[in-house]
């Protein structure tokens, strides 16, 4: 039920709708609090904006007060409101103002979203949710041709069987055990999938001491209530046979544990679905029964402000889908972003309510038909759709044939390939020498050309990085000039991961913003990009030239030349654990400090926008470090056709005095032309051309 502090924001007369100006909504945390407490629909979405809202509930002073404002949204062709849009805002100590939007929404376009018979409280794992949850996977298995596509690519058309799965046994089954592929091939017999959250002290767990325990069957009372709880899922659905990683990986054989680690691309992509605790911390005492009391539906309201309309208006939360899937903790983690990835389907169980993903629909039991088209956002929904698979059926308008399999572009593994990694080193992995082979399950479906088998075949997969694209995607970096980065800060693991010149080889985010893409693809919600906010920034300086913002990218010439890459993993594969890895190249090596001083002395003429891999205050550049230019990039903006250019560069500090041996430890873009020219580089305009001087001398050099 809505509370009295929000139920007052609908009474409000006119002034509030064309004032602009914010009212008050809670005057104290102890008021908003309370109502969270008590299940105010829209105090739980305001709260949703927090990382960790139990601190809330546990700090009363967390938050002093709430204020709201309002925004109309007009349908483009007409006059009429379509929406209104309420922003919430709030400060907590020591970090800055919060705000939260919330959509009042005309509840006739809402009503064909919505369940056909109110959702019960309390209704944990009832026959209401698992008639839902029927219902999505078999329209998905029947009547989804793409998701059948996608299982075919992800598989290559074949079965695969794990080489451990649970029983977990029929519905009334007292008891589970561990199957051996070896002893009972089971091959035509769909299996499930699990991602949770590991205890701290994990000790429910398969040994060397208890497979034989385990193989000849166990009460099922010994699992922790989460496998318990996971067990009677399976069941309800139908499904008989489980693969979950602490019960059919052999936790103390390294050997065993390397093997399977990089069958993950198989084992996930290979079950029908994934069950994933997605909503809870803490699963050791299981999830069934803590759906709350809260009904996640749109509220009906009336506001006094709003247009006088027959069939009403709700308040809807825009960014549940982001809340409740996109920022929960267990999606947060690293291994989970590619069991997500993998996996044909997925059930989330949230604190709130079952959600659910596939390449064709995604749905939740608020919105059982899928999501409005309203709450849909590039950045958080369609995780699974994988539409540029497609793209060239779409414009044709139709799909492919059955038994025809999807191909990817080389063009599709740049962009989307970029667009994983920046999208799982959002996520933390509790050991870090697992960052990559918790990725490498998603790296193997992303270049299936590969044998990884046969290690005398070169492979184009190195270090978290694709041979056929190795110049752009050096292009990483960590510093993405925010004016918020939730997170780690970003800093490199005490232990050797990758090399340096792999995003792996940093803890922290990356973002690949240099990427040459049009730079006018329009996508909402989406987030300015470094360089954008930077020049922004300097337009915003008196004193200082209008630098113009790129419309898009004209083409690029590459400044390194003779590229050769290699490394060396424990098992051999491209995917394995990297041992060392090196890239050979040619380029120009100069002083970084030559050309930070050039912009201090003339930043009106040369400006740029320098990145260091680890966080240091203030970022500083030593002396010894050296720049790498890797590419000339000409582009234009809208206003003006004529086209300006801009160089990307690694900074390089050197190892050893003898051979010529860099770690790289940050990047740098010189952003005009006159500082590209300053690099001694040749420019023509048509044809492109860069290159260097005659004069330039070019080194052979190895990055470690």
């Amino acid at each position: 039920m809505i509370c009295d502090c929000c139920m007052k924001i609908f009474e409000l007369r006119d002034h509030f709708e064309h004032s602009g100006e914010p009212v008050s909504h809670h005057a104290s945390t102890q008021s908003f609090v309370s109502s969270v407490v008590a299940g105010c629909p829209i105090c739980r979405a305001i709260i949703s904006e927090l990382d960790e809202p139990r601190k809330l509930l546990s700090d009363p002073n967390v938050i002093s007060s709430t204020m709201c404002s309002s925004l109309d949204i007009m349908k483009a062709a007409e006059s009429n409101v379509q929406s209104y849009y309420l922003n919430f805002a709030w400060q907590t100590r020591g970090v800055s103002r919060h705000y939260r939007g919330l959509l009042v929404e005309r509840y006739h376009r809402i009503r064909p979203y919505l369940p056909d018979s109110p959702l019960k409280e309390k209704r944990s794992w009832t026959e209401q949710t698992l008639r839902t949850v029927k219902a999505w996977m078999h329209k998905c298995l029947e009547q989804h041709p793409k998701c059948r596509l996608l299982h075919d690519w992800r598989t290559s058309g074949l079965i695969f069987q794990p080489k451990r799965l649970v029983d977990v046994g029929c519905v009334d089954s007292p008891t589970w055990r561990l199957i051996l592929k070896e002893d009972e091939p089971i091959f035509s017999t769909p299996y499930a999938t699990i991602s949770h959250r590991w205890d701290t002290h994990q000790q429910f767990k398969l040994t060397s001491s208890n497979i034989q325990s385990y193989t000849d069957g166990q009460p099922l009372d010994i699992l922790p209530r989460v496998f318990q709880d996971v067990f009677k899922v399976t069941r309800a659905l139908g499904i008989r046979y489980l693969w979950a990683d602490c019960l059919c990986i052999i936790q103390d054989s390294l050997p065993d544990w390397e093997i399977e680690s990089l069958e993950m691309c198989k084992i996930y992509a290979g079950s029908i679905c994934n069950v994933s605790i997605t909503g809870f911390e803490d699963s050791s005492t299981g999830f069934l029964d803590k759906t709350c009391n809260y009904v996640p539906l749109p509220c009906r309201v009336r506001p006094y402000w709003a247009q006088n309309i027959d069939e009403g208006w709700c308040v809807l939360d825009p960014f549940f889908w982001w809340s409740q899937v996109t920022k929960a903790p267990l999606t947060r983690r690293g291994w989970v972003f590619q069991e997500r990835f993998l996996a044909p389907r997925v059930i989330h169980f949230g604190p709130e309510q079952v959600l659910w993903e596939c390449a064709s629909l995604d749905a939740c039991e608020a919105f059982p038909r899928g999501l409005p088209e309203i709450v849909e956002s590039p950045r958080h929904t369609g995780f699974k759709r994988l539409d540029f698979l497609f793209k060239n059926h779409f414009r044709e308008g139709h799909l492919p044939e059955k038994g025809q399999l999807l191909s990817m572009s080389e063009e599709d593994l740049l962009y989307q390939w970029c667009e994983i990694v920046q999208a799982y080193t959002r996520t933390s992995i509790t050991k870090p020498s697992d960052k990559l082979i918790a990725l490498a399950g998603v790296a193997q479906l992303i270049s299936p050309s590969d044998d990884t088998t046969d290690v005398t075949i070169p492979k184009s997969y190195v270090a978290g990085l694709f041979k056929k694209h190795l110049l752009l995607m050096l292009e990483w970096h960590s510093d993405g000039h925010m004016y918020s980065l939730p997170g780690p800060v970003r800093s490199r693991p005490p232990h050797y991961r990758a090399p340096s010149w792999s995003w792996a080889s940093i803890d922290g985010r990356v973002f690949y913003d240099y990427l040459p893409r049009r730079i006018e693809d329009d996508q909402q919600w989406a987030r300015k990009s470094s360089w954008e906010m930077f020049l922004e920034a300097l337009n915003n300086h008196m004193n200082m030239p209008h630098w113009p913002i790129p419309s898009k990218c004209l083409g690029w010439r590459p400044l390194v030349f003779d590229m050769k890459s290699s490394i060396t993993t424990a098992t051999g594969s491209p995917f394995g654990q990297i041992l060392d890895g090196k890239v050979e190249l040619t380029g120009l090596l100069i002083l970084a400090g030559d050309i930070i001083n050039a912009f201090l002395r003339n930043p009106t003429l040369r400006p740029i926008l320098l990145h260091m891999d680890i966080h240091t205050t203030p970022a500083r550049v030593e002396p010894n470090v050296l720049l790498l230019p890797l590419r000339c990039i000409q582009l234009c903006d809208h206003d003006d056709e004529d086209p300006f250019y801009w160089v990307t560069a690694l900074l390089l500090e050197p190892v050893g005095a003898d051979e010529p041996t860099y770690r790289r430890c940050g990047m740098l873009s010189i952003l005009s032309t006159d500082g590209v020219q300053g690099l001694g580089i040749e420019l023509t305009k048509s044809p492109f051309a860069a290159k260097y001087s005659a004069s330039t001398q070019l080194e052979s050099i190895h990055l470690i």
